[in-house]
């Protein structure tokens, strides 16, 4: 029997790695999970219950309460206004470890699994088969995010560069690079270029 290949991909915020996460794991018919959405779909959850992203920690119980992976597809989640509050509520070590579970569990798949996110290889999935810190400047991303979205520009770097101060800064499990990361700079790569160097590491 086959063993499990789990692969995990962490980055700054549109970096690109969650296109890439998702090629790999269509490549290699592996369940996929965007780390990030279950925290933006509690930010979510917190803006259309009106709570305050600042003191919500007594609501996480109901706001982590039934989540499917259906949820966490739900184009509204990537928004730039749900990202912003993301970024606020993900501080939280209580939500951190609310949501920890699901992460886990998911990794324990017998089909093994894709992840991607900020804290995958380094403590939802530190026993990955394969690592990857996937970024590119600040600039880049937030040209890139604009071309998506078509909205402000300057608002975006500053969203972006608010969002990374926040990822980078927070106490728990803040976005480092792992010691056995391979590091892709996806700035001026291709969707496909940048897929096919990630390939060429997993199976060599």
């Amino acid at each position: 029997m086959k063993k499990p290949l789990v692969i995990a991909i962490d980055g700054p915020s549109a970096s690109g790695k969650g296109t890439l996460a998702k090629k790999l794991a269509a490549h290699f018919n592996l369940p996929y999970l965007n780390t990030g959405a279950l925290y933006r779909l509690v930010a979510l959850r917190v803006i259309n219950q009106k709570i305050d992203p600042q003191n919500f920690e007594e609501f996480i119980p109901q706001l982590v309460a039934n989540i499917t992976e259906a949820d966490l597809e739900n184009e509204i989640l990537f928004g730039e206004d749900v990202g912003s509050v993301a970024s606020v509520i993900a501080k939280n070590s209580k939500l951190r470890a609310a949501l920890f579970d699901f992460q886990r569990d998911f990794v324990k798949s017998e089909k093994g699994a894709v992840l991607d996110g900020r804290d995958t290889t380094t403590v939802i999935a530190p026993d990955a088969d394969f690592k990857f810190f996937v970024t590119a400047d600040v600039e880049i991303r937030a040209r890139r995010r604009f071309n998506q979205l078509q909205t402000n520009y300057e608002e975006i770097l500053a969203q972006l560069k608010k969002r990374d101060e926040n990822d980078l800064n927070r106490k728990d499990a803040p976005l480092t690079i792992a010691k056995d990361a391979v590091i892709i700079d996806n700035g001026n790569l291709s969707i496909e270029e940048g897929f096919q160097k990630i390939l060429k590491i997993i199976t060599r």
